[in-house]
């Protein structure tokens, strides 16, 4: 009996060594074996999530509306500029224009000889006739008599209603010539409101043209 339970210790000794490796064979699959292989480091990790979580959206969003508060100012202040640069050389033209006129026939226009201001709507038709002629072979009339253009006039210069307009759209647009005998137009013969903006000892060229509702309300003149 005793010999009995000294050879089952004997082969349960045996067997635990053999069982280990057994296990290990069974679970290893460079080994072989039928069960599938056990958890591995990679497996064990997290997946990361690459979807945008709430606060990053917020954040961009939040990025994105100061983005925007920054830049759209200054684009806006870029379109003034631009526009206010494209009404004052539309006005630099017409006034050098009109000069040529005056240099051609050796006398100023007669709706500009007294020295007075004029609204350029007020009179657009001669206005235009003065400064480009007429089509065609008939001759410009008494305001153009050799025809000459001197100044051409394109769609972006009238708005639909035929008003000569500025960049701005405004139609306030105003003309003056200088007095005979003067070498400047006097700072008076502006309007009060015009002569914050005139040089003290008025403009020196034979005429300026300049619009009064541009940029808000101030005045841009052909002499700026």
């Amino acid at each position: 009996m005793g010999l009995h339970w000294i050879d089952l210790s004997i082969a349960l000794v045996e067997l635990g060594p053999l069982a280990q490796r057994l296990e290990q064979r069974t679970h290893n699959p460079l080994v072989g074996g039928s069960n599938p292989p056990g958890p591995t480091a990679n497996t064990l990790k997290p997946k990361k999530n690459s979807a945008f979580t709430l606060v990053e959206m917020l954040a961009v969003i939040a990025i994105v509306g100061m983005l925007a508060g920054i830049l759209l100012p200054a684009i806006g202040a870029v379109r003034s500029g631009a526009m206010v640069y494209r009404t004052r050389l539309q006005l630099h033209s017409i006034a050098v224009a009109l000069g040529e006129w005056t240099a051609h026939y050796g006398f100023a226009p007669k709706f500009l000889a007294d020295g007075k201001p004029i609204a350029v709507n007020g009179a657009i038709g001669q206005f235009v006739q003065t400064l480009q002629g007429v089509d065609g072979d008939g001759g410009g009339g008494d305001l153009n008599p050799d025809n000459v253009r001197f100044y051409t006039f394109g769609g972006t210069d009238f708005d639909g209603d035929g008003r000569l307009v500025d960049a701005f759209g405004g139609s306030e647009i105003y003309a003056i010539g200088r007095p005979a005998g003067k070498l400047a137009i006097p700072p008076d013969n502006f309007p009060p409101s015009l002569r914050q903006v005139i040089p003290p000892n008025g403009v020196t060229a034979p005429f300026a043209v300049w619009s009064v509702r541009a940029r808000g309300g101030q005045a841009i003149g052909s002499w700026q």
